[in-house]
């Protein structure tokens, strides 16, 4: 052993020189990889296994090459992989403390077309750039240190301990590359950045990513003072029932009148994320990729359109990222945003509530306001969405497990607290003066056991973007638009409407907006509805377009019926509040 340490003439030293090395390294692993814990619980209580065992094998592969780097016998080889290493500590040390959350290729991309900022961003975030100079300058010092000399002899160890690095970059590249731009969160930060920046560079150098742009329209009248998009979240449009009497959705019946009916209707895509930077990117049929990696985002024509912007996400307690963004969201895109709110820590299953609160507090400003929000709503587990002293229909899956009366039961209550119940408080005011508002949800459901509930990429099934469309509007006339729009898209009606409509509504022209997009909720559209799987961006791999039929009949068997003598320990109607 005493001929493999360094060669420094005291072995006292050389053990000191190991342990600075490895107590180094190990620190700076600790404080740039902050999201390792929370991926880890993530996918664990996702049971997402085979992803847990990719994700463990690439950290023990990265740990392994981390420590043939700093210990090679050549000081050249410690000098090369302490500068490359380091730098990658440096820049995702530095983004998470000036973000709060870890780079990915996203971002990257981001800041690349923002590169004219350099300089400003230099000025504002110079504590996190100067954290990052100290991690790379500690990092680079480490791999200095004298390696083990005694592995000089044996040049195939040395080589392949050269080398080893390497791996780790490919791997992480790799993963991306197969999985899409959200499957490097929380790989280790010492190989990430590095692999993100040469990945998003071989992009953009084959002019896969274009430069955003920003807004060249003019916005004259606005045709709301108030603009609301919501989007629900996993809400199938046929479980939603205006049937008087009914006993699932039993209020909406007395809401019929507040709502103009598009659906059921088709999701720009199957997954959340894809859902969601669809609408927030004013994503077009003709050119969803182009348009989604180029267009500026709702918030940024709503300002330039005199409009305060507000963005309000009920399902942050679930993000782990210190900067409170998911659904593809950026910093930059966050700019434009001129009030944020993440709710956190409110009791269970009142977020859909908070938001209702927070939505009528903003519209109060007297400033024109944009809001995009985020509902909790009926996401899987579906017992987690609701208080357990509304549940009205059994068994519960989280009682008795994944049958398939279960998981409708459950399912069940989760809409009829997140829809029904939350529409009884949120219009029990009636609509404020001079408002609209856009309501959808991101994606669809399947409730069959054994079957992902959404978010496949092939055999897809349709379930999965049937989702319910509806215009809500204080203005006669705009409802009267709406209606005949609702019309003329009957069986044909998507969030590919979306854009459109909520840029005339914020007063930019007929001229520019129906130049860009063939269709709008006012104008109906006459082509056949279909939906997106996989890359939007068209980063990794093309978009796969998905017919649905908007008018077959998707509605599982009724397996759930009225409650009979209510669930034990539970009340049999709704409980309000």
């Amino acid at each position: 052993m005493t001929k493999l340490l360094p060669n420094t003439g005291s072995s006292a030293w050389s053990l000191a020189t190991i342990a600075i090395k490895l107590a180094v390294i190990a620190q700076l692993l600790w404080i740039s990889n902050d999201g390792f814990v929370g991926r880890i619980a993530m996918m664990l209580e996702r049971a997402q296994y085979p992803t847990l065992v990719i994700f463990f094998a690439i950290w023990g592969m990265a740990v392994a090459a981390l420590l043939a780097a700093t210990f090679h016998p050549s000081w050249a080889v410690r000098g090369f992989w302490g500068a490359v290493l380091g730098l990658g500590t440096a820049f995702g040390l530095g983004y998470f403390l000036a973000s709060g959350s870890q780079l990915q290729i996203l971002d990257i991309v981001s800041l690349w077309n923002a590169r004219h900022e350099a300089g400003r961003a230099t000025a504002q975030y110079g504590t996190a750039i100067t954290a990052g100079a100290l991690a790379f300058a500690f990092f680079v010092a480490a791999n200095l240190l004298p390696g083990l000399k005694g592995l000089a002899r044996w040049k195939p160890v040395t080589i392949a301990m050269a080398l080893l690095p390497v791996l780790p970059f490919a791997l992480v590249a790799g993963v991306v590359e197969m999985k899409g731009p959200a499957s490097s969160r929380a790989l280790p930060n010492q190989f990430t950045p590095v692999a993100l920046s040469a990945l998003a560079g071989v992009k953009i150098a084959n002019g896969a990513v274009p430069e955003r742009e920003t807004v060249a329209w003019t916005a004259s009248h606005p045709l709301s003072k108030n603009i609301v998009m919501l989007v629900d979240e996993s809400i199938r449009g046929d479980y939603i029932d205006f049937t008087p009497g009914n006993p699932f959705t039993p209020h909406m019946p007395a809401l019929k009148g507040n709502f103009i009916d598009f659906g059921p209707a088709a999701s720009g895509g199957n997954c959340s994320n894809y859902s969601n930077v669809l609408l927030r990117y004013l994503a077009r049929r003709q050119d969803v990729s182009g348009s989604v990696s180029r267009n500026p985002s709702v918030f940024a024509f709503a300002k330039k359109a005199g409009f305060r912007t507000v963005f309000i996400d009920a399902q942050a307690d679930n993000i782990t990222d210190g900067n409170l963004l998911q659904n593809f969201m950026t910093m930059s895109e966050r700019e434009d945003i001129d009030s944020f709110h993440a709710i956190r820590g409110v009791a269970h299953g009142q977020e859909d509530l908070e938001l209702a609160r927070i939505i009528a507090e903003e519209m109060k400003n007297p400033q024109p306001t944009f809001i995009y929000a985020n509902k909790y709503g009926a996401h899987f587990p579906y017992d987690s969405a609701y208080p357990a002293s509304a549940a009205q229909y059994g068994p519960l899956e989280s009682k008795v497990g994944e049958t398939a009366e279960a998981k409708q039961a459950s399912y069940r209550n989760a809409v009829a607290w997140s829809v029904d119940h939350f529409f009884t408080e949120f219009l029990k005011n009636g609509l404020p003066p001079d408002t609209t508002v856009v309501y959808t949800s991101d994606h669809g459901q399947v409730l069959e056991p054994g079957k992902l509930t959404h978010c496949q990429v092939e055999d897809v099934d349709s379930r999965t973007a049937l989702v319910p469309l509806y215009a809500m509007t204080s203005d006669a006339k705009l409802a009267h638009q709406f209606a005949q729009g609702a019309e003329l898209s009957r069986g044909r009606a998507s969030h590919f409407e979306i854009p459109a409509t909520l840029l005339l509504l914020m007063g930019y022209g007929d001229r520019d907006v129906l130049s860009a997009y063939t269709s709008s909720l006012f104008h109906g559209t006459t082509e056949a509805p279909a939906f997106t799987t996989g890359d939007v961006f068209g980063l990794f791999s093309d978009v796969v377009w998905n017919p649905i039929d908007l008018l077959k009949t998707y509605l599982e068997p009724n397996l759930v019926g009225p409650p009979a003598g209510g669930l034990a320990g539970t009340d049999n109607t709704m409980q309000q509040g």
